[in-house]
């Protein structure tokens, strides 16, 4: 059974809603148990300027990455992505920068932040998240386009 979101509606009887409900955390049980999500506290050296998917990062399609400077450390790739990808970065300390690109190739970030080509130099518990767009999760990195990014203000 795959997810039906037209369902159930307001038509359907009360008698049929723990069909539904069944069905529906089935669907959700083989979506969560696929490895489509993942977690990763990562440690960034100092110096270090690209993570790698499969290395320092999972190849799961969602991934929430809890990231820590161990220094300064300016990221500005992210190599053997695959298209689709999602990177949830949240972070613990402000010796990390992401750094901005411009040749939406190379596994670069894209950020959404004006002016053009500023870094985004988080503080602790600011979260960026980036989706890949081109990569084939080998020689052709694409890049990351950010989605969102979250300002912590405590």
């Amino acid at each position: 059974m795959t997810l039906d979101t037209t369902k159930p509606n307001d038509q359907e009887l009360v008698s049929d809603l723990p069909s539904f409900i069944r069905e529906d955390r089935a669907a959700i049980n083989a979506i969560v148990g696929s490895n489509s999500f993942g977690y990763t506290d990562l440690d960034i050296a100092v110096g270090t300027t690209t993570l790698v998917v499969g290395t320092d990062l999972g190849a799961n399609g969602l991934e929430v990455i809890k990231v820590t400077g161990l220094g300064l450390a300016d990221i500005s790739a992210i190599t053997g992505g695959s298209e689709g990808q999602i990177k949830v970065l949240i972070f613990q300390d402000t010796n990390i920068n992401i750094v901005d690109g411009n040749a939406r190739a190379g596994g670069v970030f894209y950020l959404n932040h004006l002016p053009v080509l500023s870094n985004f130099e988080p503080d602790q518990d600011d979260i960026l998240a980036v989706v890949n767009i081109g990569g084939d999760g080998a020689a052709t990195p694409g890049y990351w386009k950010e989605l969102f990014r979250t300002i912590s203000v405590k």
